[in-house]
């Protein structure tokens, strides 16, 4: 959708549907529509050059980074943290386990569940693919400066304490 288009469509919700339009359909409909394009062009990334997909770096890098420096958790652990189904998470688990990014090992606290760790292998894709995610990213707030970087940042976490 490019910016004509945009305050078109935001002219024809006021003039049409008078009750649905709010001023905040200023922010929401590009804010999303950012999202849309950040997101399937990081999905087209990670499938063509490391066949992944979004769910797939998720867990990895919960793998990567939310631990104690020994890259592994507990299915549990991490459904919690990315709020995947438990049946998601074992489909996404196995699918990793296949590609040789995560093995499963003994849990020497509960000997009754295994943890999920990443291979070496795991550890240096998850390393470049969110390398190339996050300089893809760049690319589009790179128009801010770092002050107005920085203004935006705030005002999102703000939103999102709400």
């Amino acid at each position: 959708m490019n910016i004509k288009q945009f305050e078109t469509n935001l002219e024809n919700v006021k003039k049409y549907s008078p009750n649905v339009y709010k001023e905040t359909m200023k922010i929401t409909t590009p804010f999303f529509v950012l999202h849309k394009k950040l997101f399937e062009n990081g999905e087209e990334i990670l499938k063509e050059k490391y066949s992944l997909n979004q769910s797939e770096l998720d867990i990895l890098a919960a793998l990567y980074y939310m631990n104690d420096n020994n890259f592994s958790m507990t299915p549990t652990e991490l459904y919690e943290v990315l709020l995947f189904s438990s049946g998601g998470m074992t489909k996404i688990l196995k699918k990793l386990e296949t590609k040789r990014l995560i093995v499963r090992i003994d849990n020497k606290e509960d000997k009754r569940s295994k943890l999920v760790q990443l291979t070496q292998k795991g550890k240096e894709i998850t390393a470049k693919a969110l390398e190339e995610v996050v300089n893809y990213e760049d690319k589009y707030f790179s128009e801010l400066n770092k002050e107005e970087q920085e203004q935006l940042s705030k005002l999102l976490i703000k939103v999102l304490r709400t």
